[in-house]
């Protein structure tokens, strides 16, 4: 019986989860660098506070990949209640106030929470990769070593 090659298994895992990681990790830091900062600034606003606030929930509506809305935990739960009282303001044309900060920072606290965690998984994907090209370069100086 013919014996499997190992290291087409190992070069095909290390490949594909290096790929998925770099992925993962443009989307996150695209996330941290570019647009936590720009809300941010746009929730931190002295002027034009109604506006600000309204480009700022357009940007927190669209979450991070790991921050989605359809599933919500217990804890953040009341999120749904924010989202659907916010949708329902911008529906019926009302301004956004200074008292809708907290609730946009709590928004964005979780966008934040979400563009850690795919940067974490980015990370586990890396150190997945490196555990495959180390597999695969033992196994082929195994198979050198035999021939």
């Amino acid at each position: 019986m013919k014996k499997f090659d190992d290291r087409k298994l190992y070069f095909y895992f290390s490949i594909i989860t290096l790929v998925i990681g770099i992925i993962l990790g443009m989307v996150a830091y695209y996330s941290i660098l570019i647009i936590e900062p720009e809300i941010q600034s746009l929730l931190s606003a002295e002027e034009n506070i109604p506006q600000s606030y309204e480009k700022a929930y357009a940007m927190l509506r669209d979450p991070q990949i790991f921050a989605r809305y359809e599933h919500f935990d217990r804890v953040a739960y009341p999120i749904k209640n924010i989202l659907r009282d916010f949708d329902s303001k911008i529906d019926e044309g009302e301004a956004f106030t200074a008292d809708d900060q907290l609730y946009l920072e709590i928004l964005l606290e979780r966008r934040i929470l979400g563009s850690r965690l795919t940067r974490n998984t980015m990370i586990f994907l890396f150190l997945l990769s490196l555990l495959g090209w180390i597999f695969f370069f033992y196994e082929r100086r195994k198979v050198k070593a035999l021939s």
